[in-house]
């Protein structure tokens, strides 16, 4: 079975998750994966981003740690946000890099970059930006309703979703599952395969990159459109429920700074 490699981590946080990943492989696979086909072609299509990093407008209410219920709301924010007035709430990643290129976790300028080239018809006007908690999952499924609502209403195609660490990918997890049984398509990108292999998100793709950093350094706009465009071509591509695809992409970079 392939492995999730955390030596890019910290030592203490290496083998905090070296040791949940061991946890994930002891349980069974969920099964019967929500799956909805996607429609007509890419080009054509509508697609929404869903992030799942804590990302919030300062003119907004924030993200704020903790059980607060504010959390389990997410915010939708307009693709043509001013990028100054953006913050992120880091749950469990180290936003250094982020500092630097918010397109490390919230991929925006190179979906943008995409449309452009022709391989998605139209981004979503609005962004859906998740911070990640997960614990109440009542609020969570509540939220995760509403979003459903307004992704019909926006008559979208389909939904890309990024978190960036352990936790937040097990909320994106939990947010493909409800989405796709809803009858709207999706595509997650993961850093932490033992856990989508039991999760069974319907249609993902699995990078092995550090949390906070799932798109790749900051300001490598040819490696984060590369990452995109796989990850995006899910859509037409995956024909086996809860199947993962491995990103031949390598980290070959410094260790990341502590959190």
């Amino acid at each position: 079975m392939k492995k999730t490699d955390f030596s890019f981590l910290p030592d203490k946080k290496q083998l905090h998750y070296e040791q949940m990943a061991r946890s994930y492989r002891i349980n069974e696979r969920q099964k019967n994966t929500a799956w909805t086909n996607f429609e007509g072609k890419l080009i054509e299509s509508k697609i929404a981003l869903i992030s799942v990093c804590g990302a919030y407008l300062k003119s907004e209410k924030a993200f704020i740690g903790g059980a607060n219920e504010q959390n389990y709301a997410y915010q939708p924010i307009d693709i043509n946000f001013d990028r100054d007035d953006l913050e992120f709430m880091a749950l469990d990643w180290e936003a250094s890099e982020v500092a630097l290129d918010i397109n490390v976790v919230l991929p925006i300028d190179r979906l943008v970059l995409l449309q452009k080239e022709g391989l998605i018809g139209k981004i979503n006007d609005n962004l859906f930006s998740f911070s990640g908690v997960n614990e109440n999952r009542d609020l969570l499924d509540k939220s995760i309703k509403k979003l459903i609502k307004e992704l019909k209403k926006e008559e979208c195609h389909g939904a890309l979703i990024i978190p960036c660490s352990a936790k937040t990918a097990e909320t994106a997890c939990l947010i493909a599952s409800q989405v796709e049984a809803a009858k709207i398509s999706t595509a997650l990108l993961t850093p932490f395969y033992e856990q989508a292999l039991i999760m069974s998100p319907p249609r993902c793709a699995f990078i092995n990159f550090p949390f906070g950093r799932v798109l790749g350094k900051s300001k490598h706009v040819t490696l984060h459109t590369a990452i995109l465009r796989d990850t995006l071509r899910l859509f037409e591509k995956a024909k086996v429920p809860g199947d993962i695809l491995n990103l031949n992409f390598i980290w070959s970079y410094e260790k990341i700074p502590n959190w």
